[in-house]
Formats: structure tokens, sequence, C-alpha cells
């Protein structure tokens, strides 16, 4: 049998331990996660639930997490610049998205390079009900004046919403179809540009969830009509809910953490505890709370199946 040469032995052993060191990095790099600031790209514009729902729990989990978690805002598109950013980010737990259900309906709209199926879901931490808002000023007081006053006035009422393939803006197209009014439901690119101008008379209803409008309320900008939800709400006692006003519509948001798919699942054990830990806080809970924010917990797996339905109930409207 041939001997292996000097030169030989020595290159085999070279590889050998290059091997090594790399599943010692790979290995290494989980058990050491994180070691740098972990970014939460919120795919909307400053201000609206989204922003305040990453703000919120980021600050609840940091230390649960043991590094700095930092909010950026990358607008655009509907929420499609900063998924686009999210589902091409390196999968290695240092990008996060501040996941919402536009992140399943735009790719389903829009020629999108990018599909749910980029994320993997690490939590859920909202199911926010929405509430239909008006200019504070209007002459209707109640739901009932406010379809009236779209009958009366066909073609010059306005309902602004989040984004074009957002749940709020069929919320708002099944409003007009239950009524067969002739209104338009105005796409914005995020909730809180929404609000604003429906506070500033642009348009005369919104679609948005307390927390991103409640400051116009206390301004004396906006006033709520109707709970889209089947029960009234803590937040506004007085305001009947859709199944009161006979209006067939309901609508909520939800919202978690997703991060790039192919992230290792040791980094999403890590990330989902420690968002889990800040969401259990009484603090978080209370501030939410307080937001007018209603928090549902769901793990990885519960998460993936909310979104599997949503992609097919939104698939089932576009057929």
């Amino acid at each position: 049998m041939k001997k292996l040469g000097l030169k030989s032995v020595l290159f085999s052993f070279i590889g050998l331990i290059l091997i090594l060191a790399g599943c010692s990095e790979a290995t290494s790099g989980a058990e050491n996660y994180p070691d740098k600031p972990v970014k939460v790209i919120v795919p909307f514009s400053a201000g609206g639930g989204a922003t305040t729902t990453a703000r919120v729990i980021g600050q609840h989990t940091e230390e649960h997490l043991g590094e700095t978690i930092v909010i950026e805002n990358q607008e655009g598109g509907g929420g499609t610049a900063g998924q686009q950013a999210a589902s091409t980010a390196d999968p290695d737990g240092y990008t996060l998205l501040l996941m919402t259900g536009s992140a399943v309906t735009n790719p389903i709209f829009n020629n999108t390079s990018f599909t749910h199926e980029d994320f993997e879901p690490v939590i859920q931490l909202v199911n926010d009900v929405s509430y239909l808002y008006v200019d504070a000023d209007a002459p209707y007081d109640d739901f009932e004046s406010f379809i009236e006053f779209a009958e009366a006035n066909p073609g010059e009422v306005t309902i602004s919403t989040s984004g074009a393939q957002a749940s709020d803006h069929y919320a708002a197209l099944d409003i007009i179809a239950q009524y067969d009014l002739e209104a338009e439901a105005i796409p914005y690119d995020g909730e809180s540009g929404a609000i604003a101008s429906t506070a500033g008379g642009h348009d005369e209803a919104v679609i948005g969830n307390f927390a991103a409008a409640e400051g116009q309320v206390q301004s004396g900008n906006l006033k709520a009509l109707v709970v889209l939800g089947d029960e009234r709400s803590d937040v506004y006692p007085d305001v009947p809910s859709s199944s009161e006003v006979g209006l067939e519509v309901t609508e909520s948001s939800w919202r978690g953490i997703a991060v790039p798919k192919e992230t290792p699942q040791e980094v999403i054990d890590i990330l989902h505890e420690a968002f889990k830990k800040g969401f259990d806080e009484e603090e978080y809970q209370e501030q939410m709370s307080n937001l007018g924010m209603d928090t549902e917990y769901q793990n990885p797996e519960d998460f993936q199946e909310r979104i599997n339905e949503y992609h097919e109930s939104m698939n089932r409207d576009v057929e």
C-alpha cells in the first residue's frame, strides 16, 4: 500500500483543523448569541400601532435578551420595503421583523420578491381590535348617521386606511359594499398617515386602533363611532360594537416578531424565550392595556398556523 507523503498528511491535518474550527464557530455562534444589538424593522412610518408594539415589547425584552433592541422604521410600499429588507437580511438573529398581516397580503396582491414563507415566526404579541373614527366636528355622532350621510352624499365620503393590502383596507371596502355606498377607501403608507389625514379633515373616516388614534381623540380631532368587534371595548365603553349596529364587518390586527427564513432554531428559541419573558411582565401588560392594545400570546407553532390560515383566507378572497 502506498504511503502518504509528509505533505499530504500535513494538508489532511490542516483540513481537519479547519473543519473542526468551522463546527466550533457554528456552535459558538448560537451559544454566544446575541453579542451585539438586535434590530427590529417596523415596515411602516413611525407613530402607528406597529411601532408602538415594537417599542414597548423591546423595552421589556432587552434585559432578558441581554442586548440592546433597536427599532428601525423602514416605510414604503405599504410595508413592502421593510418586509423586503427583513426577508433578505442575514438569518443570524440580528435583524427581526415586526410582522403584520400585510406581510401575507402584500405578496398576494403585488409582485414582490418575498412571500410570508420567507419568514419564521418567533412570537405573536397583539391581536388588536380596530375602530371607525370620524372627524370630531362631523355632523354625525353615531354610525347610523354616518351611513345616512354617505348615502345622501354619493362620491364624497372617503375612509382612510393604513395600506392597500392591509386588513383595515379590506374592512373599509366591506363596509362600503355592505351598504352599497358610493364611497372610496384611501390607502396610506402606514396607520399614522391615515389617522392624520382624517384628523386634518381630508377624509371623512379612518379605521385604526386605539393606541394610534387616541392622541387625536384627546386633542379633540377625532371621535370613535363603532368598535369593529363583537363586543364593546373597555377603552370606549359608550361606543357600540359592530354587532350592535348591524355591521357585518369586524377587524383586528395581529402583530408579532419574525425572523428571516433559515435562521437557526437555537437562535429562534433564544429570541422566543426572551420576548415571552418580556410579554409576561406585569408592567408590559399594564402599559399595553393603558395604550388600548389587546395583547395575545402565541408560540411560534400557533403563530405560524394563524399566518397560514390568514393566507388561505386572503387567497380565497382574490380567487
